[in-house]
């Protein structure tokens, strides 16, 4: 076992002076024992402390001689996941901290340990991020933060930048027992598996782990040496060597910084369900544990959960959400068997908090100066938004935003037009380099960490302008920006890891994908059987082409479990993706959001879920040389389908009568839609007609009801007479009849020789130059005053039709009035199966 480096917090000493109670800490005692925990003599325990007479009264067989006077207090508290917020919440964390510490001293409390379960840095905001977080590092020195676990961020930049800048500028030890040099069980050299803290003469162990995602989330490359193991059994394992310490060694309390936690909070039992590593930590880790500290998740919960193996006892289980948002907050008491009893676990707000204090004023000191020393690259306009452009934000069952701390929550598991448009960006960045141009882009969901908002102000900017700062807030991790060059196969490979595996913390990440891409999935497939069409500029991709793909290094090496990248050859174009980004705005302002989806459910689709059938049926007595005929699409529909829906028509050689139509929908229940064409004078044999549906060009987004083109087909017998009589099946209606449709044939070819008006009866519709049919000579209008002709409408020359059922609307092509509402976009002619989400939240 490798025995831990002794620390001492020395850039704490001026904090320390001012807080009885507060040490520093002290690494742990392992191997031969013979360290012994070195105590700041400024710190002195509190002279008010008591100890509980009756306790001591008591206390008989079971009492530690060596542990804790009974009735000592001691109280911890914790943050975790602060991301460098310095200016948005470094003098409100530590307002909140002095206060506690002084409150807790006047109660008669022993003194008050500050610990984090980490992502202290990381996806900060500018004024830290510019600096490499130094500034963070500093505030959190000032503050006299003790010990913390490492989160996923602090290998932002790779371990050796961890164990080596990031390690240097803390005067706090980095806590890492379940992180291991790759094939070993050796804790990181740089990195401890506990600390000893000094808490007014209580020591307190402190066990520091982090999630085993950690590896998913991180560039790869900056990992390749070490491995993430099993967070439960690494707690377990440095327990155990705590408790087998000789007693005048061990410590008197045993507390966990975890970065990992729950996925919900609402209740202890949804919280243990909702997360595999939180579950087993909590009701697996050592009964010598007293209290877990989590964090990774930002969901501020506080829990009293059972002691595994103790059912008398339970211990607080908290996380403090995120940003600096809260405190969290336990306070003990000794008890006469060494173990220790919650008095109080609660968590802090911070807003608006304001306490003066020698601590309080060095850290708005540090904030100031840091502010002042970035604002002048981040101040600096790159250029301008149309309106707010902003990532997924989750929603609770009745669509309504979910807040947190008066902010959106992010969703990494839907498309976002701010995700889009960095893939947008990382595309275009391309060009402005020495390689060739990538065919499309696509980023991760997880990169992409604030929004574009137009109230946002920086410095002095006007709304809706856009400054260094605030881009460098949506992609603050300064990856390197490439391409990688890679199959067809393996890009579909890519969207099929969206789902993410088993034990992910989250099931589903959306990747953002540049305007090039149509991609269709359909969520309830089989695995690997899910990704149904990827079409680049509209065309299906050839799985066994080369595709230059911009990406991020991140993405490149694999990260978030898109492993089908690191199939392909990745360029680095020596730009970062955050210098992209600002080019991107400085060649394209204004820039607005792309509300048109990029990817969608094939699971939404009507006709593929069976709400809307359809069916093309060929007129009954065929269709003559050089007449006309009309074929009918008939649909059915569970409910009103919302459009635009682009209808087409592919016609057999030599026929006439093509055409594209838009139809504002289809209206719920059953309806027809006549299609008439022309033979040509030579006609024979069999005449095959395909019609097309699919959505048409509109703001879908997570609700495209036909993403995908679907073709309909029948045929038709060539005769030599058909009759005057061109209906179809004896079910069909006669008239265009139908109310409320709106559908637009501009220019469409309804069949040779003819000169049909572009008649508007009461339905409204309107068919504008149509061509409705050979020999026809109409702009008539029908009972329901459309103005399709008789031979348009499919109808006998007197204007009724065989076997008329009139509770079955229909409307003529160039018409389409019973279509009601809006189907928009054709596609003539081809199987291919392209997909698109509609948005139903503009603000995404």
């Amino acid at each position: 076992m490798k025995p831990a480096t002794k620390v001492l917090a020395a850039g704490a000493v001026v904090s320390m002076l001012t807080l009885p109670g507060l040490a520093p800490a002290v690494a742990s005692p392992l191997g031969s024992g013979s360290e012994e925990a070195t105590t700041n003599p400024g710190a002195t325990a509190n002279p008010g402390a008591t100890v509980d007479p009756e306790a001591t009264a008591n206390a008989e067989a079971t009492v530690d001689p060596e542990a804790a006077e009974p009735g000592t207090r001691v109280q911890l508290l914790g943050i975790t996941d602060f991301h460098g917020r310095i200016v948005e919440a470094g003098t409100q964390v530590a307002s909140v901290v002095e206060e506690q510490r002084a409150d807790f001293l006047d109660q008669g409390g022993t003194g008050t340990a500050l610990l984090s379960a980490g992502d202290n840095i990381g996806a900060s905001t500018y004024v830290s991020s510019s600096q490499q977080d130094t500034p963070t590092l500093d505030v959190l020195n000032a503050l006299g933060l003790q010990a913390s676990a490492v989160g996923n961020h602090e290998f932002d930049k790779g371990t050796a930048d961890l164990t080596g800048r990031v390690a240097n500028e803390s005067d706090f030890p980095y806590l890492a027992a379940n992180v291991y040099d790759r094939g070993t069980t050796n804790v990181v050299e740089g990195l401890d598996e506990y600390s000893v803290v000094d808490v007014g003469g209580v020591e307190v162990a402190v066990i520091g782990v982090v999630t085993e995602d950690t590896a998913s989330l991180v560039s790869p490359d900056g990992i390749a040496d070490i491995e993430f193991g099993d967070p439960t059994s690494a707690v377990n394992r440095v327990a155990k060597d705590i408790e087998s310490l000789p007693a005048d060694q061990r410590p008197d309390m045993t507390v966990v910084e975890a970065h990992l936690g729950a996925s919900t909070a609402d209740t202890l039992d949804e919280a243990l369900a909702s997360n595999r590593e939180f579950n087993r930590l909590v009701t697996e880790a050592d009964s010598s544990v007293d209290v877990l500290f989590t964090g990774h998740t930002h969901l501020p919960y506080e829990f009293e959960a059972p002691v595994p193996g103790d059912p008398n006892r339970t211990r607080p289980v908290l996380e403090a959400g995120s940003y600096g948002s809260v405190v969290g907050q336990v306070q003990l008491v000794a008890e006469a068997d060494g173990t220790w009893t919650t008095e109080k676990s609660e968590l802090l707000s911070t807003e608006d908090a304001s306490y003066e204090s020698p601590v309080v004023a060095q850290v708005a000191e540090i904030i100031a100066e840091a502010d002042e020393k970035a604002k002048v690259p981040g101040s600096v306009v790159a250029g301008s938004i149309t309106e707010d452009i902003t990532r997924a934000w989750a929603r609770d069952e009745n669509g309504e935003v979910i807040l947190k701390n008066g902010q959106p929550v992010d969703d990494r598991g839907s498309e976002s037009t701010l995700g889009n448009l960095v893939a947008d960006a990382l595309k275009s960045g391309v060009e402005d380099s020495q390689l060739a141009p990538a065919d499309f882009g696509i980023t991760n969901p997880g990169g992409v960490r604030e929004d574009l908002l137009c109230a946002d102000i920086y410095n002095t900017e006007k709304d809706c302008e856009v400054t260094a700062a605030e881009l460098s807030g949506v992609l603050p991790f300064a990856n390197d920006h490439g391409v990688v060059t890679m199959k067809g196969a393996d890009v579909i490979g890519l969207f099929e890891e969206q789902w993410q595996p088993a034990d992910a913390s989250r099931p589903f990440l959306h990747l953002g994908v540049s305007k090039e891409l149509d991609v269709v999935y359909d969520s309830t497939a089989e695995a690997s059987q899910r990704v149904k069409s990827v079409r680049v500029n509209g065309e299906e991709i050839d799985p066994d082409r080369d595709y230059r793909v911009a990406t991020l290094s991140f993405l490149a090496a694999g990260g978030d479990n898109f492993s089908s990248f690191a199939k392909g050859e990745f360029e680095l174009s020596g730009l970062t993706d955050f210098e992209t980004w600002v080019d991107y705005f400085n060649e394209n302002t204004p820039v607005g959001p792309d509300k048109t989806e990029r990817q969608a459910d094939l699971s939404h689709d009507v006709i593929h879920n069976g709400s809307l059938t359809a069916e093309l049926k060929a007129p009954a007595k065929g269709i003559t040389p050089g007449q006309s005929a009309v074929f009918l699409l008939a649909t059915a529909a569970e409910e009103a389908v919302a459009g635009p829906v682009e209808v087409s028509v592919e016609l057999p050689e030599g026929y006439s009568g093509r055409q594209t139509v838009t139809l504002d929908s289809i209206p719920a229940g059953r309806s027809e839609l006549p299609v008439t064409v022309t033979a040509p004078e030579d006609a024979s044999g069999e005449a095959e007609l395909t019609v097309s549906l699919r959505a048409g060009a509109a703001e879908w987004w997570d609700d495209n009801p036909l993403p995908i083109s679907h073709e309909f087909s029948a045929t038709a017998s060539v005769v030599d007479d058909a009759g005057p009589d061109t209906g179809v099946e004896a079910d069909a209606t006669s008239a265009a009849g139908g109310a409320g449709s709106n559908a637009d044939a501009e220019g469409a070819e309804a069949g040779a020789g003819s000169d049909a008006g572009a008649g508007s009866g009461a339905n409204g519709s309107d068919a504008d130059a149509a061509d409705a049919g050979a020999g026809a000579d109409s702009a008539g209008s029908g009972a329901n005053g459309s103005g399709a002709s008789a031979d348009a409408a499919g109808a006998n020359a007197d204007g009724s039709a065989d076997g008329a059922n009139d509770d079955l609307p229909r409307t003529g092509f160039e018409l389409m009035s019973t279509l009601a509402a809006a189907l928009a976009l054709i596609v003539a002619g081809s199987a291919a199966v392209g997909m698109a989400r509609r948005r139903t939240e503009l603000y995404r």
